[in-house]
């Protein structure tokens, strides 16, 4: 018997944030059926895939700049195929299928969060540019499972975990490390 997620009331929908997602709650297995872990499925992403108005762009030109037709690259699948690495490692399962959003390469970061407070549980990327199917299931792990600074990340956790996939784009070459500014 398949198990599938809860996706059909306002509450389970993905909730995202500027790069983030927190995976919907998982269906509760029917009364005395025997308790097995629910089977992965790829989360399928709101009808807006981008997310936010300050979403990230692609580095369509070196040193980051663009030709003035900027397109959000960012989307909250980007999220639900890092919860899906996850489930899938954690429960023993195969790896999901690839995913539907670009595989262009960028430079990125996986961030858990855990709880209301939202405490950090995992932050690990690469200032190099990967291909994003890749580099997100690399990151996803290395980030829950080998930050240093914490515990792997267990099963039981997932429930409240909320996961921030961060792209870097529009570098600029400067003189001097001084050389920024906050706008």
């Amino acid at each position: 018997m398949g198990k599938r997620r809860c996706v059909s009331t306002a509450e389970n929908k993905p909730s995202s944030g500027c790069c983030g997602v927190k995976k919907p709650k998982l269906c509760p297995s029917p009364a005395g059926s025997a308790q097995q872990p629910p089977a992965p499925h790829n989360c399928q992403p709101p009808e807006d895939k981008t997310v936010g108005p300050g979403a990230l762009t692609p580095l369509s030109r070196p040193n980051g700049t663009t030709s003035g037709r900027e397109q959000l690259v960012v989307s909250a699948e980007m999220g639900c195929y890092c919860f899906d690495v996850l489930y899938c490692h954690l429960h023993g399962f195969p790896q999901p299928r690839l995913p539907r959003f670009t595989n262009d390469p960028y430079p990125l970061f996986v961030t858990w969060k855990a709880g209301r407070d939202k405490r950090l549980r995992g932050c690990i990327g690469t200032f190099s540019a990967m291909n994003l199917h890749s580099g997100l299931r690399e990151y996803t792990l290395t980030s829950a499972l080998k930050d240093s600074r914490f515990p792997p990340l267990t099963r039981e956790e997932l429930p409240k975990l909320t996961c921030s996939v961060s792209l870097l784009t529009n570098f600029e070459d400067v003189g001097d490390f001084l050389d920024w500014e906050v706008i």
